[in-house]
């Protein structure tokens, strides 16, 4: 993804200027012919959203599960796990495993040896 914009919102995460690096990764994926909201999940990894932005993130997830998609499903799944949900992690890299995300085995193996 070599464009301006995505420089531009790699650039706002950088500087720390998290509100925009959001807003601009968001727009990024709304405009993307396939969505896997990888850099907006990543931000919530590291607990850099608020309150208000995790739940447009998670709205538009909810709608890229029901749309089957695979990697934003995946994502998602890592999401939960962080936040602490574990039954709906665990739905979701199920999902994202039969979808056909390889890497989903691995994170749900992991998060039920924990005892999720």
């Amino acid at each position: 993804m070599e464009n301006s914009d995505f420089y531009e919102a790699e650039c706002f995460l950088k500087l720390g200027l998290y509100p925009q690096a959001f807003e601009a990764f968001m727009a990024l994926e709304a405009g993307s012919y396939e969505c896997t909201y990888l850099m907006p999940c990543k931000m919530a990894l590291n607990n850099q959203l608020t309150p208000a932005q995790l739940d447009l993130l998670f709205h538009d997830l909810e709608r890229e599960v029901k749309n089957s998609n695979p990697r934003a499903t995946y994502n998602y799944g890592l999401v939960m796990e962080h936040a602490g949900n574990q039954a709906k992690a665990i739905q979701l890299l199920q999902l994202a495993m039969d979808l056909g995300i390889p890497e989903a085995r691995a994170a749900l193996s992991r998060l039920l040896m924990k005892g999720g």
